[in-house]
Formats: structure tokens, C-alpha cells, sequence
């Protein structure tokens, strides 16, 4: 009896692991198989496009990419970021390939970047640090005139001081590129070859493009006509 019975429960424990693992296995593939909406491009999307969730349409993938992390799986986290490579039409959109706007450009996507000479002497002694607003001036001295000797003392004329744009600050560099620290005029940790902090030369702003237009006629000015460029942090 003892000899029957004891096939009957291996035969029992054998069939409940039997369905114990294929509950498992079933489970498992069907989480693995199992598909979820994937924004992706309607057609190919080139390189620096200000996206919108409108050039996307929805597509089934598996749901295993989700865990992956590196894909984006909202088309409203694509709005307003910028692609940074080829999207292709029909395929998930890798988070390298799309970044915010301020990310890849330092400023609003509404906004030119443009870079101009400041030192630390006419720019608020490098008190300038990305995020802050400036104000920029162009002053223009007159040139002197050749006078006689009995009207040497008579007056100059006046230098002209326009104000140019008030403008927000996108970064603070050395004169080669290497990024300032906040507040400071130096950063210890950028250095040139002779191993010395590197000073504030380049200040890079973000303005609409007239502003920009405004700038460039006051760096002519400067180059052509001996102007110079003074930076102030501009009020609150």
C-alpha cells in the first residue's frame, strides 16, 4: 500500500510544480510581451528642431523598454526640447537625442546667444554670474582737436554714453571658453598652460534678436571708432 501511495504524491508534487512554473513563466511573458504607447517621430526630424508633441504620433512597443530608462515615453516631455541628432520617423526617441532647450543652447529657444569682450574692470569687477541681468553701455569719446596753444584750455567736448540693451546673462568665460566661477572673476579650477586661474574675458547674453542687432552696432562701434563697452548688473 506504502509502495502506491508514494508514487501518487510525487505524481501530485510533481504536477503542482508543474503548474507552479507555468504560472510563473506565463506571468512573467506576458509582462515582458506586453506593450505600451511610445511616442515616435511622424516623419525624419532634423538636428537643433524645437520639438512640439504635435510632429509625434503614438506607437505599441514592449513594455521592457520601459524599464530600460534610456527611451522617452511621453510625447509631453519631447515639448520644448531640442534634438540633438536625426530623429527617424517611426522610432522611439533616445533621451541623448533630445535635451531641453536651455541645456543645449544656454538660453530660451525665443532668444539669440551672442558672446562679446568684457573684462573684469568694466564689467562690475567680475561680479557677473549666469542668470543675472546686465545692462550694457557704449560710450563713445570724442576725439580730441588739434588747438592753438592760448585755447588749450578750452573744454572737450563730452563723450557720448548710450545705453545699448538690458540683457540676461547666459555664461561667464575665460578668453578661452573655459566657463567662470559664479561670482568671481577667477575659478581655480580653470587654468591656462602656465597653471594660473584664468580671468573673466567673454560674457555670453541671451536677447531677442533686435537686441542683438543693438549689441553688434556697439562692438562695430568699438572695433571701428575706439568705443568702449561698460557692463553694469542692472537693477532688480
Amino acid at each position: 500500500m506504502k509502495k502506491r501511495i508514494l508514487p501518487i504524491i510525487l505524481g501530485v508534487l510533481a504536477l503542482a510544480a508543474a503548474l507552479f512554473g507555468t504560472n510563473y513563466w506565463q506571468k512573467n511573458y506576458l509582462a515582458s510581451v506586453s506593450t505600451i504607447q511610445v511616442p515616435v517621430p511622424k516623419t525624419d526630424i532634423p538636428p537643433y528642431t524645437l520639438l512640439s508633441a504635435d510632429l509625434f504620433a503614438q506607437q505599441e512597443y514592449p513594455r521592457a523598454m520601459a524599464s530600460q530608462g534610456k527611451y522617452i515615453l511621453s510625447a509631453n516631455d519631447l515639448a520644448g526640447a531640442i534634438s540633438t541628432e536625426t530623429l527617424l520617423a517611426g522610432l522611439p526617441v533616445a533621451k541623448r537625442m533630445a535635451v531641453p532647450a536651455s541645456q543645449f543652447r544656454l538660453a530660451d529657444p525665443s532668444l539669440e546667444v551672442i558672446s562679446l569682450p568684457a573684462d573684469a574692470v568694466k564689467a562690475a569687477g567680475a561680479q557677473i554670474h549666469t542668470g543675472q541681468a546686465v545692462n550694457i553701455y557704449c560710450i563713445k569719446t570724442a576725439p580730441k582737436q588739434d588747438q592753438p596753444d592760448a585755447a588749450a584750455t578750452a573744454p572737450q567736448p563730452a563723450p557720448e554714453v548710450a545705453f545699448v540693451a538690458r540683457v540676461q546673462v547666459a555664461a561667464v568665460l575665460s578668453d578661452n571658453g573655459q566657463p567662470l566661477s559664479a561670482g568671481t572673476d577667477t575659478n581655480p579650477g580653470s587654468t591656462g598652460s602656465n597653471n594660473q586661474p584664468q580671468p573673466m574675458k567673454i560674457l555670453v547674453v541671451a536677447a531677442p534678436h533686435e537686441t542683438v542687432l543693438a549689441i553688434l552696432n556697439s562692438i562695430a562701434l568699438v572695433q571701428d571708432e575706439g568705443a568702449i563697452l561698460w557692463i553694469t548688473l542692472a537693477t532688480p
